[in-house]
C-alpha cells in the first residue's frame, strides 16, 4: 500500500511539494549501472513489496544482471542509511526503494553520494540523483468503479482502504465517481482499518459491507482478505496493487496493478546513456504504463468493456480526467467546477470523500 506520512498529509505537507516534475541536472554515475532494492515488506506480501519486486525481475532479465535486495527494513532513517551505505561500499550505484518512510534516508545519502542514483517510490524528497514516482492509481480505480457501477443491482459499492491519506482518498473518490458515472445514484460505502494490512480486519470490514447491501468488495489493501470474502458470498470484487484473481478466480473484475518497471526500466538506460535527470516528486500514469487493469474486466457487457476501452485511451492520450467537474463532497461543497479539472496540488491536498461516498475519514 502507499506508504505517504500520516503527518504529512494531515498537515499538506505532501501538497507542498508540488509533486510536479522539473528537470534538474544530468547523474553521472562512477561506473557502469549497479542496481539494489531495498524493501520496507517481504517480497511475498502479494501487495506493495511484491509489485515492487516484480519490477525488480523485470529489471533482471532487460539488463541481463542479477540485482541484490533485502527485505523488511523499517522506516528508521540510520537503519535505511546503514543499508544504503552497505550498498554503496560494495559498488552498487543505483539504490531503489519503495515507502515514504525511507525519505530523509534517501536525501542524505544522495547528498551524501551525488554519483549514485536513488529512487524511492512513493516517497517525497528529492535532489538532482533523487526522484520520487507514484502512480496515478485514481486513474484506474476510475475504470474499475465504472466496471462495478455496471453490474452492481443494489447500487451499493464498497471499498477496504488503509490510512485516509491523500493518494488513499483519491481512490476510493475515483472508484465512487466511476460507478456513479456508470449507474446514477450508485453509492460507495468505506471502511478504514487504519493499518496497511490485517487480513482479519479486512476480512471483518468486508462482511459488514456485504451484510449492508454492498455487492461488489473492493480492496486498497495488500492482502486479497476482502475479496475473498466476496467471493465467499458470491458477490463480485476489484483487487490492487497485484492481479488478485487467484484469491477470488469466479467473481473479482479486474484488479489496478502497479508496473514499476515501466519508468525504472528508461531511467536505466538513460543512466548507461549518461542522460538520466530525476523528475523530482512525479507522478506517473496510464500513459507511462505504470498503471494498469488486468483485461478484459470480468462479468460485464461488451457494451461496457468497449467504453471502459474508450475511457482508457482517452486517458492515454491526454483527453480525460477521471476528476472533471462538477465534483461535490460530503458537506456539498464543491470542489471542482464544471468543466474545470483537479490540479495536482488539489490531489495530494484531498482530505474529504465526494458526495456519494458513504464513511467518515475520521
Amino acid at each position: 500500500m502507499k506508504r505517504l506520512s500520516l503527518l504529512a498529509s494531515a498537515f499538506g505537507l505532501v501538497g507542498a511539494v508540488g509533486f510536479a516534475t522539473h528537470a534538474q541536472a544530468q547523474v553521472k554515475l562512477s561506473g557502469p549501472p549497479k542496481i539494489a532494492f531495498i524493501y520496507l515488506g517481504a517480497i511475498s506480501d502479494g501487495g506493495w513489496t511484491g509489485a515492487q519486486n516484480r519490477a525488480r525481475l523485470v529489471l533482471q532479465k532487460e539488463f541481463g544482471v542479477k540485482i541484490p535486495y533485502v527485505e523488511n527494513i523499517p522506516e528508521q532513517t540510520e537503519k535505511v542509511e546503514q543499508t544504503i551505505d552497505l550498498f554503496v561500499n560494495r559498488g552498487y550505484n543505483v539504490i531503489i526503494g519503495g515507502t515514504y518512510g525511507y525519505g530523509d534516508a534517501f536525501k542524505a545519502e544522495a547528498k551524501a553520494h551525488p554519483n549514485v542514483a536513488f529512487v524511492n517510490m512513493a516517497g517525497v524528497t528529492t535532489a538532482p540523483n533523487l526522484e520520487s514516482p507514484y502512480p496515478k492509481t485514481y486513474q484506474g480505480w476510475y475504470l474499475a468503479g465504472y466496471a462495478a457501477g455496471s453490474v452492481t443491482k443494489s447500487k451499493v459499492i464498497g471499498m477496504i482502504e488503509g490510512f485516509p491519506i491523500p493518494t488513499v482518498l483519491w481512490d476510493i473518490n475515483a472508484y465512487a465517481k466511476g460507478a456513479a458515472d456508470a449507474n446514477p445514484g450508485t453509492v460507495a460505502k468505506v471502511a478504514f482499518v487504519n493499518s496497511w494490512s490485517d487480513p482479519v480486519k479486512e476480512g471483518q470490514l468486508a462482511n459488514a459491507m456485504l451484510e449492508q447491501g454492498a455487492d461488489v468488495i473492493a480492496t486498497d489493501m495488500d492482502s486479497p482478505a476482502a475479496i475473498v470474502q466476496s467471493e465467499k458470498a458470491g458477490k463480485f470484487s476489484v483487487g490492487y496493487e497485484n492481479d488478485m484473481s487467484a484469491a477470488a478466480p469466479k467473481t473479482i473484475m479486474t484488479s489496478i496493478v502497479f508496473h514499476w518497471d515501466k519508468m525504472l526500466v528508461p531511467m536505466i538506460k538513460a543512466l548507461k546513456a549518461g542522460t538520466w535527470t530525476s523528475a523530482g516528486a512525479s507522478l506517473y500514469g496510464m500513459d507511462d504504463g505504470m498503471v494498469a487493469i488486468t483485461e478484459p474486466v470480468n462479468h460485464v457487457t461488451p457494451a461496457v468493456q468497449s467504453k471502459i476501452d474508450a475511457m482508457k485511451a482517452e486517458m492515454v492520450a491526454g483527453k480525460f480526467e477521471p476528476f472533471s467537474g462538477p465534483i461535490k463532497a460530503q458537506d456539498g461543497s464543491t470542489k471542482v467546477e464544471a468543466g474545470k479539472v483537479m490540479t495536482v496540488d488539489q490531489l495530494f491536498g484531498m482530505n474529504y470523500l465526494f458526495s456519494n461516498v458513504q464513511g467518515s475519514i475520521k
